[in-house]
């Protein structure tokens, strides 16, 4: 795989994939927001467009600018479309078409509102262990969607011997609903693909994540992804990588001997059942592992069901929203803002991204210069009165009062213009005594009023407003006129059961997720406590939103609890050790107790 490049570092090709930006059309689909890159290529949230109104959000990737041009990375991403498009399972990531639009080249995938399994174990900053049931449960779900496309056939029924190669944190993707899907087949191995097999010391795949016979050049089968998800099991349950090295060379010869600490050596208490699956999973000779990712969710499927209460779906929704929560609705935020900017259809004076249909990019700035008119073609005629850009084409029927007004005022005929100009007066005096009216009536109602506003104001508040007899009263009556009773206080969402909530130093009762909003120009400091996790502070203001999700961070040093009787084993919480076995090496943060 090609390492991921800092923008600096991409080459300026002109045309095509360089252009790309929120608003441009690729066919039937709207580039909406850019929210990730990887080593070749770049993925967006994009609307599909369809009749009547239709309208969903997809996924889009496209070849990074910089790679373009090159016939292998276009052979790879042609391979991935063919192989992907024909795996249909609830834990593959579906293909929905292969599209190509002036030189750009893209594939519409399915949506999946989540993060991938590395961002979930890194959202506070560093790699964060999960809860080995957990672990378990999504590492199965992949698992299932890797045998789906490793048990792919063709029309004629033969077996296409699909192996992915590239499997790793980066590419399971798992769902705010707790789904879990395999993605990104770039390289992909499948039998008559359309480019040769890898040259001579070509690696493709990411080498912590390689098997051995991967590495080594040699034939390659379905049980070298086996091997990967054992590294992934092995990452996510110990928060480290099991193969590590100063560079790629040491990291290489560690996988080919076979050199990695067992789990129950690095978290105390690791599951020991769960443990041999995993060494399974990752033995160095083929023959040892499990022959089929499906044999290896069996396995998985019968320690969950021995080891205690059954782990759903809905449990590892709730454990994303409560690791990247925060993330996913900002997320959404923009997208939904993305989506509601204006359409690329409309011209504006605003200077957004329009784009016509069929033409590819985003028009230049004299191309939707003009305001008030809604038309389908480029541009009409521009303020300064000189030639309009859509000279000779049909007038639409779309087009509205402001645009008709500016185009009887071009009319040669001196009446007309009068008459145009005497309408445009009267309603703007009418506009006005209007608006006055309606600020008389507002200052009236706000001196009437007894009760205290909804939104209370600092003392020393001022206001923009020409100095006038007015009352103080008088000065500011936006607020208490639109102010909302919701709008009062500030709910944090995604807390656990036994947090607790300290305003400005006071605790709040338990299970109170509603604080006060601050007046205008305060701010109050809120203060989140839960055994287990690190405290968060969280300050608000008159401008914070009526809900915010806050994610705790697991604690990093063992949190006192002197109620924790002794005898039960499973309140022993495991910790890493030092693999040298070191007496004098201090023992790194241990994990808060099994949830289940």
């Amino acid at each position: 795989m090609v390492d991921q490049l800092a923008p600096d570092d991409l080459v300026d090709d002109g045309l095509s994939a360089e252009e790309l930006k929120p608003g441009t059309r690729l066919g039937r689909y709207e580039l909406l927001l850019a929210i990730a890159k990887g080593g070749m290529a770049r993925v967006w949230a994009a609307r599909q467009h369809g009749q009547r109104g239709f309208s969903k959000t997809v996924a889009i990737k496209t070849i990074l600018p910089h790679l373009a041009e090159e016939p292998e990375f276009e052979r790879m991403f042609l391979d991935e479309a063919r192989i992907a498009a024909l795996i249909h399972h609830p834990n593959v990531c579906e293909i929905y078409e292969l599209g190509e639009e002036g030189k750009v080249l893209y594939l519409a995938m399915e949506w999946v509102n989540g993060e991938s399994l590395v961002h979930i174990l890194r959202s506070s900053g560093k790699m964060a262990p999960m809860e080995p049931r957990l672990c378990a449960r999504i590492v199965a779900d992949a698992c299932a969607g890797l045998h789906a496309a490793h048990q792919l056939t063709d029309d004629e029924g033969r077996m296409m011997n699909v192996v992915h190669r590239d499997v790793s944190p980066h590419n399971i993707l798992v769902g705010a609903d707790g789904n879990v899907k395999v993605a990104d087949f770039g390289v992909a191995k499948a039998l008559g693909q359309m480019h040769s097999a890898t040259v001579a010391g070509q690696v493709k795949g990411k080498i912590s994540y390689m098997a051995p016979e991967q590495i080594a050049g040699g034939p390659a089968d379905r049980r070298i992804d086996v091997f990967a998800m054992g590294v992934v099991l092995y990452e996510a349950t110990t928060g480290r990588r099991p193969f590590t090295g100063e560079g790629d060379p040491q990291i290489m010869h560690a996988i080919m001997q076979g050199q990695f600490t067992p789990p129950t050596r690095v978290i105390r208490g690791y599951p020991p059942e769960l443990e041999r699956i995993v060494l399974t999973a990752m033995a160095p000779d083929p023959n040892a592992r499990y022959a089929t990712s499906e044999k290896m969710r069996i396995a998985l499927e019968e320690w969950l069901a021995r080891s205690g209460p059954l782990v759903t779906q809905s449990n590892v929704g709730q454990f994303v929203h409560q690791r990247v929560g925060n993330v996913l609705d900002r997320r959404r935020d923009r997208i939904r803002a993305a989506a509601n900017a204006p359409n690329p259809e409309d011209i504006s004076g605003s200077g957004g991204a329009a784009v016509p249909p069929g033409l590819t990019g985003t028009p230049s700035a004299p191309q939707r210069a003009v305001s008030g008119v809604h038309a389908r073609g480029p541009a009409g005629a521009t303020p300064s009165g000189g030639t309009p850009s859509n000279a000779g084409q049909p007038n639409h029927s779309e087009q509205t009062g402001p645009s008709i007004v500016a185009q009887m005022a071009q009319q040669p005929s001196p009446s007309a213009a009068k008459y145009v100009l005497a309408a445009a007066i009267g309603v703007s005096v009418v506009a006005g005594l209007g608006a006055v009216g309606i600020i008389v009536a507002r200052n009236r109602a706000a001196q009437d009023d007894a009760p205290t506003p909804t939104i209370v104001a600092p003392a020393k508040a001022t206001t923009s407003a020409a100095p006038s007899a007015a009352s103080s009263a008088s000065a500011n009556p936006a607020p208490s006129a639109i102010a909302a009773p919701a709008s009062t206080s500030v709910e944090l969402r995604g807390l656990p059961e036994v947090a607790l909530l300290y305003v400005d130093g006071k605790p709040l009762a338990p299970g109170v997720r509603q604080v006060p909003r601050p007046a205008k120009g305060q701010t109050t400091e809120v203060v989140v406590k839960a055994a287990g996790f690190a405290d968060e502070t969280v300050k608000l203001d008159e401008g914070s939103p009526s809900s915010l999700d806050v994610a705790l961070t697991l604690q990093q040093t063992a949190p006192a609890q002197p109620q924790t009787p002794t005898n039960n084993q499973n309140a022993v919480t495991p910790s890493v050790t030092q693999p040298s076995g070191s007496a004098s090496a201090k023992k790194p943060a241990a994990l808060p107790e099994n949830p289940y």
